[in-house]
Protein backbone atom coordinates (compact mmCIF):
# COMPACT_ATOMS: atom_id res chain seq x y z
CA UNK A 1 0.00 0.00 0.00
CA UNK A 2 1.27 3.51 -0.55
CA UNK A 3 1.13 6.21 1.06
CA UNK A 4 0.23 9.47 -0.06
CA UNK A 5 2.99 11.15 -0.37
CA UNK A 6 4.38 8.06 -1.78
CA UNK A 7 1.70 7.95 -4.36
CA UNK A 8 2.37 11.82 -5.06
CA UNK A 9 6.21 10.96 -6.02
CA UNK A 10 5.19 8.24 -8.35
CA UNK A 11 2.57 10.88 -9.79
CA UNK A 12 5.47 13.57 -10.21
CA UNK A 13 7.81 11.09 -12.23
CA UNK A 14 4.63 9.48 -13.79
CA UNK A 15 4.04 12.98 -15.83
CA UNK A 16 7.73 13.02 -17.37
CA UNK A 17 8.66 9.42 -17.14
CA UNK A 18 12.65 10.48 -17.01
CA UNK A 19 13.44 13.62 -14.61
CA UNK A 20 16.79 14.23 -13.69
CA UNK A 21 17.18 14.82 -9.87
CA UNK A 22 17.19 19.01 -9.84
CA UNK A 23 13.59 18.65 -11.99
CA UNK A 24 12.30 16.30 -8.99
CA UNK A 25 14.06 18.49 -6.34
CA UNK A 26 12.05 21.82 -7.66
CA UNK A 27 8.87 19.42 -8.13
CA UNK A 28 8.86 18.30 -4.75
CA UNK A 29 9.58 21.41 -3.38
CA UNK A 30 6.49 23.72 -5.00
CA UNK A 31 4.41 20.14 -3.83
CA UNK A 32 5.38 21.22 -0.29
CA UNK A 33 7.61 18.20 -0.13
CA UNK A 34 10.85 19.46 2.59
CA UNK A 35 12.89 16.78 0.86
CA UNK A 36 11.07 14.27 -0.84
CA UNK A 37 13.73 12.04 -1.17
CA UNK A 38 13.09 9.15 1.41
CA UNK A 39 9.95 8.50 -0.47
CA UNK A 40 11.73 8.15 -3.76
CA UNK A 41 14.22 5.61 -1.95
CA UNK A 42 11.35 3.52 -0.45
CA UNK A 43 9.95 3.83 -3.53
CA UNK A 44 13.48 2.67 -5.08
CA UNK A 45 13.41 -0.37 -2.98
CA UNK A 46 9.91 -1.58 -3.52
CA UNK A 47 11.06 -1.03 -7.60
CA UNK A 48 8.77 1.64 -8.42
CA UNK A 49 11.59 3.81 -9.51
CA UNK A 50 14.56 3.50 -10.89
CA UNK A 51 17.78 5.67 -10.71
CA UNK A 52 19.61 6.19 -14.07
CA UNK A 53 22.63 8.05 -14.85
CA UNK A 54 21.55 9.23 -18.42
CA UNK A 55 22.48 12.08 -20.00
CA UNK A 56 25.24 13.17 -17.83
CA UNK A 57 23.94 13.23 -14.46
CA UNK A 58 21.13 11.44 -11.84
CA UNK A 59 17.74 10.34 -13.42
CA UNK A 60 15.05 9.18 -11.74
CA UNK A 61 12.57 6.42 -14.16
CA UNK A 62 9.17 5.55 -13.21
CA UNK A 63 9.20 1.33 -13.73
CA UNK A 64 6.11 -0.94 -14.87
CA UNK A 65 5.53 -1.74 -11.44
CA UNK A 66 5.57 2.30 -10.65
CA UNK A 67 3.68 2.65 -13.43
CA UNK A 68 0.72 -0.57 -12.03
CA UNK A 69 0.89 1.30 -8.64
CA UNK A 70 -0.71 4.66 -10.21
CA UNK A 71 -3.31 2.98 -11.58
CA UNK A 72 -4.40 0.60 -8.84
CA UNK A 73 -4.41 3.11 -6.06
Amino acid sequence: MLTIKEKQVLEIIGKNLLMRKEELKRSLKSQGFDDGFSEVEKLMDRGMVHEVDAIGSICYALTKNGMTAIKDS
